[in-house]
């Protein structure tokens, strides 16, 4: 369970291993988020980011990742999570 407002999705497209641009979409369109959640697709559409487009047909890897914003909660409740959150390790 998420402790954070989610404002959206990322989508983060690579073609050919490299880093081509991202979208942002209200839902998300898989189960699985992050690399885990990695999808190899075929275009359906012509697609255009950062002024750039390409088209149908073209085979890149998607990654989706959730948007966050604030934690939701007291102060007190902020302050255990973070407090928990640490990793310790012998160093």
């Amino acid at each position: 369970m998420s402790k954070f407002e989610i404002f959206g999705y990322s989508v983060d497209y690579r073609l050919n291993g490299r880093y081509i641009g991202s979208i942002t979409i209200d839902e998300p369109d898989r189960k699985t988020m992050g690399y885990y959640g990695k999808r190899t697709e075929t275009l359906e559409n012509d697609l255009v980011i950062k002024n750039k487009k390409y088209k149908k047909g073209t085979v890149v890897t998607t990654e989706c990742y959730p948007l966050c914003g604030k934690y939701i909660g007291t102060h007190q409740e902020k302050l255990t999570a973070m407090h928990n959150s640490r990793v310790y390790y012998n160093g």
